[in-house]
């Protein structure tokens, strides 16, 4: 997708500085990766221990065998 962007140069540049070698769009897609990424854990971590996970393998198992 082709889209045009009114971004902080400092903050740009200082992004491209933590990634030499990365193009600036390259860069920003993996800010952009590595925000939604982090954003998932923090909601995953939100949720831990919200419900109760029920072992089930050994029934699994014998219902698999005749």
């Amino acid at each position: 997708m082709r889209t045009t962007l009114d971004l902080d140069d400092d903050l740009v540049e200082a992004l491209i500085a933590r990634h030499p070698g990365l193009s600036r769009t390259e860069a920003i897609e993996r800010a952009i990766r590595t925000y939604l990424e982090g954003e998932a854990v923090e909601r995953l971590l939100s949720v831990a221990g919200s419900f109760e996970l029920v072992e089930v393998s050994a029934d699994l198992r014998a219902a698999d065998r005749p």
